[in-house]
């Protein structure tokens, strides 16, 4: 494999480059903006977001925790911190604020039980993808996922809560996880801003190009997990 390759632009104007494609937005999705507008049907949003539970909660809970494998020792422990502390806060623990979520929405104990003890293929897929790449790959690609698709998580799920209560009646009170969530945006830019400025602005040609690589196949995988209920 010929690593020697040319640049066409800075790791920063590529990555800018990358987070305008229309196929990396993720907030502009149609499947979200039927969410965020209101127009979804109550029980394809049930589907969709009982298909992303496997990947943001039970089995894929702390999928992104895997880049403390790669990252040094000095964020390794920032990183090990925040899970320790969100360990601690009730706010933080995802398998009961979904829970709640998706009570609020009608959806049973039951189906609960049974999206997280049998997650679809697309599911295992998106989690699979993250956790190689963090345990696998250099922090380049992790980084890259985290800047291509976590950063994201907090805006798009504070528009979920805010859908959900205005047009789907749930109560405010099922979705505290989701504020919760909400709330970490800006705390999670400046950790991924870290994270590319430490790890990406520096590293070489190819690795930047690999960790853009990584990071097409970690957004391509949450919308094809997006997209396995059906289009909206």
């Amino acid at each position: 494999m010929n690593l020697d390759i040319q640049a066409s632009g800075s790791p920063l104007a590529l990555l800018a480059d990358d987070a305008k494609r229309p196929e990396n937005r993720l907030l502009d999705h149609p499947t979200w903006k039927a969410v965020f507008g209101g127009s979804l049907p109550k029980p394809k949003l049930k589907s969709l977001l009982l298909a992303i539970l496997p990947a943001v909660a039970g089995p894929g809970r702390f999928a992104f925790a895997a880049k403390i494998s790669q990252i040094d020792p000095e964020d390794g422990k920032a990183l090990f911190m925040k899970l320790h502390d969100a360990l601690k806060d009730p706010a933080a623990n995802a398998d009961d604020g979904w829970k709640n979520v998706l009570s609020g929405l009608g959806v049973s104990d039951r189906e609960v039980r049974t999206a997280l003890a049998n997650p679809s293929a697309e599911a295992e897929d998106l989690v699979d993808v993250i956790r190689t790449h963090g345990l696998s790959s250099s922090a380049v690609e992790a980084s890259i996922i985290a800047f291509m698709l976590e950063r994201h998580l907090p805006r798009l799920f504070g528009k979920l809560a805010a859908s959900l209560e205005k047009h789907y009646g749930v109560g405010k009170a099922a979705l505290a996880y989701l504020h919760f969530e909400a709330r970490r945006g800006e705390d999670m830019d400046r950790w991924v801003d870290h994270l590319i400025e430490k790890y990406v602005t520096t590293a070489e040609p190819y690795a930047v190009f690999a960790g853009r690589r990584a990071g097409r196949e970690a957004v391509w995988a949450w919308t094809v997990l997006v997209e396995s209920i059906g289009k909206p």
